[in-house]
């Protein structure tokens, strides 16, 4: 995306209030994320920015700590929880992605389409 279309895209964001700092892509990934003190547990990365993502994961996290969160054949990121709904958790990177790491991710783990469509 370059910088003229990455810029209408954060301003229509901004008139409809969508204040995030970055554009969001659709992902499925399953991925570990880590509590520092306790085991791996799997979650679906459901969408993801250069900055965050959102996430579901069966086991509750209790969000004191950051997380670190393992893509597969990556490092593993570190997060902090920035809110949690049920299953449900909107996690921000405490460093973000660079624009070339997150053009390959979701390039490699798109979004499958649902089956009725």
């Amino acid at each position: 995306m370059n910088g003229k279309s990455n810029q209408r895209v954060m301003d229509t964001q901004l008139k409809r209030g969508d204040h995030r700092i970055s554009t969001r892509a659709g992902v499925e990934i399953l991925a570990e994320v880590r509590e520092p003190g306790l085991g791996r547990i799997e979650a679906m990365i459901m969408d993801l920015s250069m900055t965050g993502y959102r996430m579901r994961c069966m086991t509750r996290l209790t969000g004191e700590k950051n997380i670190f969160m393992a893509l597969p054949s990556f490092a593993a990121i570190e997060s902090k929880i920035c809110w949690a709904e049920g299953d449900f958790y909107g996690c921000e990177f405490v460093q973000s992605l660079h624009p070339a790491v997150f053009d390959h991710i979701v390039s490699k783990y798109p979004m499958l389409k649902s089956q009725d469509s």
